[in-house]
């Protein structure tokens, strides 16, 4: 993943999943609002053809998978998001009783 941020949270977005993940790689430049084309050739490259980009790549299809766990039929974001509307539900009998 490159990142590239613009506006709003994309700067902290950025961090996370460079710093924090290392699933991505940050251009330079942006803080300036002018990326050369040379930087985002090298930022491509390093992603689609070298040994560190490869690991980017495996590190990013894990985090794929993990998620796309935690969204299935009793994954954790699918069992958490069951006990939000079971409170929702308590929440609303007890404000009608």
């Amino acid at each position: 993943m490159i990142c590239w941020p613009l506006y709003a949270e994309q700067r902290m977005n950025k961090v996370h999943m460079v710093e924090e993940m290392k699933v991505g790689v940050a251009v330079q430049g942006y803080e300036k609002e002018l990326v050369e084309a040379d930087e985002l050739e090298a930022k491509v490259r390093l992603v689609m053809e070298s040994d560190e980009g490869k690991k980017l790549r495996e590190r990013l299809a894990m985090a794929k998978k993990m998620a796309a766990d935690a969204l299935k039929e009793g994954g954790s974001s699918h069992m958490a998001f069951d006990e939000f509307l079971k409170g929702l539900k308590k929440s609303s009998a007890e404000l009608k009783a």
